[in-house]
């Protein structure tokens, strides 16, 4: 009994375990396209957000995530304007320029190599 208490554990720990993106794909880094950007504000809008709602919008640059499916990745981090002191960060994956995976509070968005930048796009949505 004791065994599987401790497999239970140990799958438990593991599974919120994501490693450090690679060098190799922060190397790829490049600012945001306005296909990127446009995409996550139509994504945005399908799901009745309001530009109003927030109070600070920063999208980061695109990395290629897996060269041979030509997945692209980015991240969005966020404030709202009624949830001022928590940061959402959340981390996007984009094949042929539509959203195909997203995960919230992905850790490999708070990498300090990534670069982010003023997203003023969302904030102007009505």
């Amino acid at each position: 009994m004791l065994k599987y208490l401790l497999l239970g554990v140990a799958a438990f720990t593991l599974s919120g375990c994501q490693p450090p993106a690679p060098e190799s794909v922060l190397a790829s880094q490049k600012p945001p396209s306005a296909a990127a950007r446009k995409e996550y504000v139509r994504l945005a809008r399908s799901v009745g957000a309001k530009g109003a709602q927030f109070k600070t919008a920063e999208i980061s640059s695109v990395v290629l995530l897996n060269p041979e499916a030509k997945i692209y990745a980015f991240c969005v981090r966020l404030r709202e304007t009624r949830i001022q002191q928590r940061l959402q960060v959340s981390g996007y994956a984009l094949r042929d320029g539509k959203v195909i995976d997203a995960s919230t509070y992905d850790s490999r968005c708070n990498d300090k190599r990534l670069r982010y930048y003023p997203f003023p796009e969302l904030q102007a949505i009505r």
